[in-house]
């Protein structure tokens, strides 16, 4: 082969190749110099691609080389299959139907020359050169050939493979962009919902832990991650009493529970605890994630609304109910009445006499209370000092609680804002309050009441605490219904504490309780001060 050959192959290998012989402009270049290099009056480079052969042709010396792709998926049905399956570079004999199989009658051929290219036993495509002098093209210049094929070859696989890790990374780059964009999604979400929620491994162990969760204990998620629940969260040293997550750890169960939180201002607040099992790719539980709901005022508001409803049904039996009772009981206190003064002298009968007088009162004072109970009176609402309220309920009670030797202490807030109120309903309020408490003391135990006031923008806040028994759980939610009563018999109706709960919701206030066996009782009671609006 001559210089002039063997440099043009050269230049082909080294600035056309590596910069991509995929591309249609470069394939035109390389066949018109190829055609050069030999000297022969056209030729063609094939390429077989998944969707077609595509073909860069040149028919004549002076016609330029053009480019177009084959749209047939199966480049096995072209005609030079046959000839490049077999991968054997030579002549083939020239007939009329060659300038069909490259898609042109633009030539006429009297040599046709084709070089497959292949790498690593895969067909890649062919070179054909057409009227070739054979006399020229010695077998010398058809091995050379051939080797400048086979490292063509090599270039194409190597481009194609690097083609095709570019779209690869290219994918993975837009993969790890949707997961990067899903995980901040995901963990905005986890952040800012109003649910405390935190996640955890089969040895308790806090894979992660959202913002909500992190506040509670004034801390960062970050600083919590990778340390035991039980410890970070709720400073224990074992695991939290009456925890379910080991049912959804080692059972696949999704559970709930709730729990009391006491704060530091003796209030209280309810957690609602869900857990819920996470599952690997083998359906094998890994981890836990747990939900934390602050539910204190959804329950208050079920307990408000399940004593409305009580009180309602309560109120139109009471108001029957007690006209019934009262005209025979008015019959029994009158004759009673009539039997002390003729019983002077007699003192066996007068005392019994006395105990029915006594008994006949009682009853009235029931009917009574079924009465205001019943009523749907309407109050006078005016300008109200609470604190003035609460001095003449103290004042009321000031010989039971000397009697009874239970200390109280009272501590009004100074310049407490007024509310619209009835003083003579709120007053009943803080005495049927202060005779709970009074009431809740055993004898050896510390006697002490402490009321305090408070106020806020919106607010006056008034609580009343006692260290009596407590009240257990169980008997705390139904507190407040008609006729019912923690204390022994004999000793209450049960209705005091339905009518200081109707008189605060009728204030458009709201009262609260808090219990512990043997701690004491807290009662809060809240009004609005714009209360005469809610009223209207």
């Amino acid at each position: 082969m001559s210089l002039q050959p063997q440099g043009i192959l050269f230049e082909l290998l080294t600035q056309i190749c590596p910069e991509n012989i995929e591309v249609a402009a470069l394939q035109e270049d390389f066949v018109e110099k190829l055609c050069q290099a030999f000297q022969a009056e056209g030729g063609a480079f094939l390429l077989i691609r998944p969707d077609g052969l595509e073909q860069t042709l040149k028919v004549s010396r002076t016609a330029k080389p053009t480019w177009s792709i084959a749209s047939q998926s199966n480049w096995q049905a072209h005609p030079l299959a046959k000839h490049l399956l077999s991968q054997k570079s030579g002549f083939v004999a020239p007939n009329s139907e060659i300038p069909h199989w490259f898609q042109s009658e633009a030539f006429s051929l009297t040599s046709l020359y084709i070089q497959p290219l292949a790498w690593e036993d895969e067909l890649l495509g062919a070179i054909a050169l057409f009227n070739l002098s054979q006399e020229r093209f010695s077998e010398e210049d058809q091995k050379s050939f051939a080797q400048f094929a086979a490292l063509l070859s090599k270039a194409i696989a190597q481009q194609r493979q690097l083609n095709q890790l570019k779209i690869q990374n290219a994918n993975l780059e837009v993969n790890q962009w949707q997961l990067l964009r899903s995980r901040n999604t995901l963990r905005a979400l986890f952040d800012n919902i109003p649910v405390s929620m935190y996640i955890i491994d089969k040895k308790y162990n806090l894979i992660a832990v959202n913002m909500d969760r992190a506040k509670r204990i004034n801390s960062l998620p970050n600083e919590l991650v990778g340390r035991r629940c039980y410890e970070a969260l709720y400073n224990y040293e074992d695991i939290c009493p009456d925890c379910k997550v080991i049912e959804s750890l080692f059972g696949g169960k999704v559970t709930t529970r709730t729990k009391r939180e006491w704060q530091k201002d003796d209030q209280s607040l309810e957690w609602e605890i869900s857990t819920y099992p996470i599952f690997d790719e083998n359906n094998q539980v890994i981890q836990a994630i747990l939900f934390e709901q602050d539910v204190t005022e959804k329950r208050r508001l079920e307990a408000s609304l399940a004593q409305s409803e009580k009180l309602a049904a309560v109120g139109q039996l009471a108001a029957g109910l007690a006209h019934e009772i009262n005209n025979p009981l008015t019959a029994i206190i009158a004759n009673t009445q009539l039997l002390q003064r003729e019983l002077k002298e007699d003192t066996d009968k007068l005392e019994m006499i006395d105990l029915i007088a006594k008994a006949g009162q009682r009853a009235a004072q029931v009917v009574r209370n079924l009465l205001d109970l019943a009523r749907k009176e309407e109050y006078l609402f005016e300008p109200t000092d609470v604190n003035q309220t609460l001095n003449r309920a103290i004042s009321l009670m000031q010989h039971e609680l000397v009697s009874r030797h239970i200390t109280l202490i009272y501590e009004p807030s100074e310049n407490l804002p007024q509310i619209m109120a009835s003083q003579d309903r709120l007053q009943g309020v803080w005495v049927n309050l202060l005779a709970n408490a009074i009431d809740s003391f055993d004898e050896s135990e510390q006697r002490m009441i402490r009321i305090t006031t408070s106020a806020n923008s919106s607010e006056v806040r008034v609580v009343v605490s006692d260290t009596g028994k407590g009240i257990p759980p169980e008997k705390l939610n139904r507190i407040f219904e008609p006729f019912y009563t923690t204390k022994a018999p004999g000793k209450g109706t049960g209705l005091g504490l339905s009518l200081v709960h109707r008189i605060i919701k009728q204030h458009g206030g709201n009262i609260h309780v808090d219990s512990q066996v043997g701690v004491g009782t807290i009662f809060t009671i809240s009004s609005p001060i714009n209360s005469l609006e809610t009223n209207s």
